[in-house]
């Protein structure tokens, strides 16, 4: 079980926002805590920061995210994913066009993001977060024995 402490970013909206530190092939990412992303992605124009041009694959599937005005996504290999103390290799990670976050949190003076840490990964690695210590807790990554399906679990 690892334990992360997260950055807080609060807007005057009585909202706010829970950030990760990650290290991906080695260099340091900001990621936000989406519990409503259904993946982990990577930012497309931040993409390249962690993989060369070369490792990127173009995504035949088309891009269909909320605000994103890039219609297609990029797939490249995260050798190594650093989540405190957690290791993920070979992680495929999709990107997807995150400049509408990054243009709201640049106006706000906030940090932007490289990418969202998303229910694939906080729901395999048992995740817990505790919002009044800010504090992400992950266990080991739990691949799933059964390919995914479309379907609701009530």
């Amino acid at each position: 079980m690892t334990s992360l402490k997260l950055i807080q970013l609060n807007f005057s909206t009585g909202g706010y926002n829970l950030l990760a530190r990650v290290i991906l092939n080695g260099k340091p990412a900001l990621f936000m805590v989406d519990t409503s992303s259904a993946k982990t992605v990577l930012d497309t124009d931040h993409m390249q920061k962690f993989v060369g041009k070369a490792e990127l694959k173009r995504n035949t599937r088309q891009n269909l995210a909320p605000g994103s005005s890039s219609v297609y996504s990029y797939v490249a290999n995260i050798e190594k994913m650093e989540i405190g103390s957690l290791v993920i290799r070979n992680y495929k990670a999709t990107s997807v066009d995150l400049s509408h976050i990054n243009r709201a949190f640049r106006g706000m003076g906030n940090p932007q993001v490289d990418g969202l840490l998303g229910c694939d990964l906080l729901k395999h690695c048992k995740a817990t977060i505790n919002f009044e210590d800010r504090v992400l807790e992950l266990g080991l990554l739990e691949e799933p024995e059964e390919p995914a399906k479309n379907e609701v679990i009530e």
